[in-house]
């Protein structure tokens, strides 16, 4: 019966708004558009690596979890779960009356077709396999993933032999997942847009994903892809079928490519578009204290590295002097300059917000437990004197950026900063093209680094063990077996208590007690809102308007 009234009522809405193009010659005042600063590649799940791509997927798709406005995450197509005692197989129930746009029932062989697709789709999609990293956690997916490559377009992920596989759906509602090692953020990872995400098979073939922009095909959240032009917009159109239809408030959101700020800001300015995305500090400043501007956290971070590996310099070999340099930074006087605290958030450790902890928010888990690295130039000048180091003999450190964007402005003050305190920096900038590769090859001293991850505290973490940087071809900056083996013994943690107490641990040593890296701010993204929207919101990083309304 609930069937049939949300489908009765869909119809009504839907003649409602005939009505009013009949009768008035408007648009529905439900139709929102968006420009985003980017050009589309993809709204294929399992290839998707870029940031506007997953505003359109996140409006296009549901999978079994989602991510609420805090990064919180809870059940979507997954009714519930449970985990093995070793924390190696998940059984995921799917809730029973949940329907593509097209009225088919949505099952869990439908995930099984997508992730064993996503897996064997070929080289395409390696980059957007190591994002949603699908293939490090199931069980024989690296068997898989070579299997395909070494067939190609011949394999055929539908009749190929996956019983290696972890990947099985029972019946229609239940799907387990056999994982290789443990996984204590594995929710967290099926909830971001892409590979975890469900596509149907006879609209997805296996190694090809132009489909995704041809639109009309059957999808799994709020919206239905209505049509397409991946360099100038997308328009998607409310899914009637969509489990929470009733909720969903706007009836089209189109999503335009302006790639160029200043277009977008005079699209704004001139009200040709209700949201602008994706601006600067700079550019939103005059707004700065008005309804119109939304700032949105992200879970990015702004942070120093030092190397004090084997192939750095001496001076940063002492952790004193490593304190040293942290303890002379003034980390309000160094956003200051960028535009304050709305944009560029103080961080005081090393995880930016917007990372789920425990219960909450990591980085709140964090704070409450205190940080014993805060602005104290005078403990600074005795930590140096410790060393060897004053005024007959300063230390002479370089510090290396990219010439783009804040960073030139984040040297000059920290040039300021140390300078205050005794020490001789030399600031030397990189083209933006050249400066991580040299970053890799362990060509700097000190250097500005940052990372964008979406999920867990772990994924940040383990950027700095040895085994991953030697993995991903990078010479280690950081080199301590007990940082390594702490962030290995999370990864084997299954209890979600122990794993979130884990990382914390490994966070402290990391930055707070050993300074390997020196945390300064998290940034916010701006975006621009006309004072008649209402009700838009956060789906964990990114942006999410199926309740929103216009009010004019």
């Amino acid at each position: 019966m609930k069937k049939v009234l949300a489908k009765l009522l869909a119809v009504v809405m839907i003649i409602g708004a005939v009505m009013t193009l009949t009768v008035c010659g408007t648009p529905s005042k439900n139709d929102l558009t968006v420009a985003v600063g980017y050009q589309f590649t993809t709204f294929d799940p399992a290839l998707n690596t870029e940031i506007a791509n997953s505003y359109v997927i996140s409006h296009l798709y549901s999978g079994l979890f989602k991510k609420g406005p805090g990064g919180e995450v809870t059940g979507d197509l997954c009714e519930s779960y449970e985990v093995s005692d070793d924390g190696l197989t998940y059984t995921f129930h799917l809730v029973p009356d949940a329907l593509w746009s097209d009225g088919k029932a949505i099952t869990a062989h439908d995930f099984e077709y997508s992730y064993l697709r996503a897996l064997s789709y070929g080289e395409d999609n390696a980059y957007a396999l190591a994002i949603c990293e699908i293939n490090n956690y199931i069980d024989g997916a690296q068997e898989y993933i070579e299997a395909a490559l070494s067939e190609g377009a011949a394999f055929d992920c539908t009749t190929a032999d996956h019983s290696y596989v972890g990947v099985e759906a029972v019946d229609d509602t239940t799907l387990v997942l056999r994982l290789s090692t443990p996984c204590g953020y594995l929710t967290d990872l099926m909830s971001a847009p892409y590979g975890w995400f469900p596509v149907r098979e006879d609209f997805a073939p296996q190694h090809e994903s132009m489909w995704s922009f041809d639109g009309g095909y059957p999808t799994s959240g709020a919206y239905v892809l209505k049509e397409c032009n991946e360099t100038e917009k997308a328009v998607l159109e409310k899914n009637d079928n969509y489990r929470f239809a009733d909720d969903v408030t706007a009836d089209t959101i189109t999503f335009l490519c302006m790639p160029d700020e200043s277009t977008r800001s005079l699209a704004y300015q001139s009200g040709e578009v209700d949201v602008t995305l994706d601006m600067s500090a700079d550019a939103t400043l005059p707004y700065k204290d008005t309804q119109k501007l939304w700032v949105m956290t992200q879970p990015s971070n702004y942070f120093l590295l030092i190397n004090s590996s084997s192939g750095g310099p001496e001076w940063a070999k002492d952790v004193n002097v490593r304190r040293a340099l942290a303890l002379a930074i003034d980390k309000a006087d160094v956003v200051s300059v960028l535009g304050g605290e709305l944009y560029y958030p103080v961080l005081n450790g090393y995880v930016p917000d917007g990372i789920p902890g425990e219960k909450g928010s990591f980085r709140s888990e964090g704070d409450a437990d205190g940080y014993s690295i805060v602005y104290d130039p005078a403990e600074a000048r005795a930590l140096l004197a410790q060393a060897g180091y004053g005024e007959d003999n300063p230390l002479h450190i370089t510090y290396k950026y990219s010439n783009s964007g804040i960073h030139g402005a984040v040297a000059v003050k920290l040039q300021q900063l140390w300078k205050a305190v005794g020490i001789d920096v030399d600031l030397q900038s990189a083209e933006s093209s050249a400066f991580y590769g040299q970053l890799d090859q362990g060509d700097f001293e000190v250097a500005y680094y940052g990372f964008g991850f979406t999920d867990s505290a772990i994924q940040y973490l383990n950027m700095w063990t040895s085994s991953t940087s030697i993995a991903m071809g990078i010479t280690p900056a950081v080199e301590d077996p007990v940082f390594d083996k702490m962030v290995a013994d999370a990864y084997n943690t299954v209890d979600p208590a122990e794993f979130n107490k884990a990382l914390h641990a490994a966070e402290d040593y990391l930055a707070d007690e050993n300074v390997y890296v020196i945390p300064l701010f998290n940034f916010n993204t701006p975006a621009l809102v006309q004072d008649y929207v209402k009700g838009y919101t956060m789906a964990g990083a990114y942006p999410y308007f199926a309740y929103t309304t216009i009010e004019k």
